[in-house]
């Protein structure tokens, strides 16, 4: 299951767009967990927030308030919101957010950015579906850290999103670009997981600091796990030369909006 990005739109009859307008939000908020009424409202091109006022007085979702770093009212299913759309989806996921308080803030700030980058992408026609990591965790091996969404273009290229809103260190940013290159790695003749990577990120820090570490025969470390339950370093490796033309990096505001694209790479 692939979610199509533009689809249930303009259809002939009010009654038939309402209906498709449910189905569009309520699977929206399915596969991405969680949403806010303005985000929904730009994902149905209304012009004002009655939508999602009707689909919560209606008890398809749930509004609640959530810190993350300003107060956000984010919206997420209900136990017949689910049902309905579980009724309809090709692909079961695991729903454990009927009760929303259980949710970190700083996942949700996160999250509703790549909600907002993927919305602009298919507004603008640059991709045809897209998989959530949600969607992407119910098809892999348990524990396989996904990237945030992928995109798949309208040229059939798979992008795999990576949304950075503050800074990794030592192991963690290591493994992440080890991660990264394993992403695009082609094995046995295998296509990698995805054919390029996009890191989004509000800060130019952060923005040139990958700039740098996915240069060709950039330095990073390979880490390993003592017998003591201690890291330390395995091993030095360099970035192949191959990686810094799949890596793209994309400096965007709190609206998704793209700020600049210092590769100057901009999807097909």
């Amino acid at each position: 299951m692939t979610a199509n990005a533009q689809d249930f739109m303009d259809l002939p009859s009010p009654a038939a767009q309402g209906q498709a307008n449910k189905a569009q939000a309520l699977m929206w908020v399915y596969a991405w967990v969680y949403s806010t009424p303005a985000i929904l409202q730009l994902l149905l091109r209304h012009q004002g927030m009655s939508w999602s006022t009707s689909a919560v007085a209606a008890g398809w979702l749930r509004k609640t308030g959530i810190t993350a770093r300003e107060r956000i009212k984010v919206l997420t299913l209900t136990d017949m919101g689910l049902a309905w759309v579980q009724a309809r989806s090709g692909l079961l996921l695991k729903y454990a957010e009927l009760d929303p308080h259980r949710m970190s803030p700083y996942t949700i700030h996160h999250g509703l950015l790549a909600q907002r980058l993927t919305v602009h992408e298919a507004r603008a026609g640059r991709i045809s579906s897209y998989l959530t990591e949600r969607m992407l965790a119910a098809r892999s091996e348990q524990g396989v850290k996904q990237p945030d969404v992928v995109w798949t273009t309208k040229a059939g290229e798979r992008v795999g999103v990576e949304v950075e809103l503050t800074a990794k260190w030592d192991r963690r940013f290591d493994e992440f670009v080890l991660k990264t290159i394993k992403a695009l790695t082609h094995e046995d003749d295998e296509r990698g997981k995805v054919d390029r990577v996009l890191i989004t990120t509000t800060s130019p820090a952060i923005l040139k600091r990958y700039r740098l570490a996915f240069g060709s025969g950039q330095p990073y470390r390979t880490w390993r796990e003592s017998v003591t339950g201690k890291s330390g370093v395995a091993s030095i490796a360099q970035v192949p030369s191959w990686v810094q033309d799949k890596v793209h990096l994309r400096l965007v505001d709190e609206r998704g909006m793209t700020v600049s694209d210092p590769l100057n790479h901009e999807l097909p």
